[in-house]
């Protein structure tokens, strides 16, 4: 296993760190370490301020990165996401993440719903996060159909004015992060509160599953494919 180069990263801010590996975003969420409004901190500062389980942590961020670090291609030879073809990097997109969107997003707005019902009268917050989550949820559609419908067709057909959608699609990916940090921030870091049931506790870690999915499906984006035009 590849071992995380401490003396690199310490040289790094929270923000870089999470720009370049954000398969470590769900572990930071875990460790509650402030990687939103605390992102131009550096990260072994931040780290060592916001968790006493250092050594855990750092464990943890290194199998993320391993796990990240070959994607399947074709007929299970492995690849890091800047070897795959344009097709091969839609397929993966499309059945990875916004699959994994398709799927989570209509599960995770009724479970909510029954959350805010039963605990909204004592925590208020709720509310706020139900309100976000629908805006974000809503823009997502039409978001997700912009790419399987305009984006990803042009780019297989190698169309011309690919790079003014995609100028396009990396706003509304801006808007999707701000919504994002919102969440984060309004929920503590998805702290749950000493009364919360079951039901709360799912709806918090799949939100924060939600944001550590939305980081790498923007970085695979924006960073990889996009960059490419």
């Amino acid at each position: 296993m590849a071992q995380i180069n401490m003396n690199q990263l310490a040289q790094l801010t929270i923000g870089e760190v999470v720009t370049k590996h954000p398969e470590i975003v769900k572990v930071l969420m875990d460790f509650q370490v402030d990687f939103c409004c605390g992102g131009d901190r550096n990260v072994m500062d931040a780290i060592k301020r916001d968790t006493k389980s250092v050594d855990e942590l750092v464990k943890a961020a290194d199998e993320a990165i391993e796990a990240a670090s070959a994607f399947s291609i074709a007929g299970g030879e492995k690849g890091s996401l800047a070897d795959f073809t344009n097709e091969q990097l839609i397929n993966h997109i499309t059945m990875t993440h916004h699959k994994y969107l398709k799927e989570t997003m209509p599960k995770l707005s009724e479970l909510m719903y029954k959350v805010l019902t039963v605990h909204g009268e004592h925590h208020p917050e709720l509310y706020i996060v139900h309100k976000l989550y629908g805006t974000l949820k809503t823009e997502l559609e039409g978001h997700l159909t912009k790419e399987e419908k305009r984006l990803f067709p042009m780019i297989l057909a190698g169309s011309e004015g690919v790079s003014v959608l995609i100028e396009e699609l990396e706003s509304e990916h801006i808007g999707a992060g701000d919504i994002l940090h919102t969440l984060t921030e309004v929920t503590n870091h998805f702290t749950l509160p000493d009364d919360a049931c079951t039901s709360y506790g799912m709806v918090y870690e799949m939100l924060k599953t939600l944001v550590a999915d939305m980081y790498m499906h923007v970085h695979t984006e924006n960073n990889i494919l996009f960059k490419r035009f």
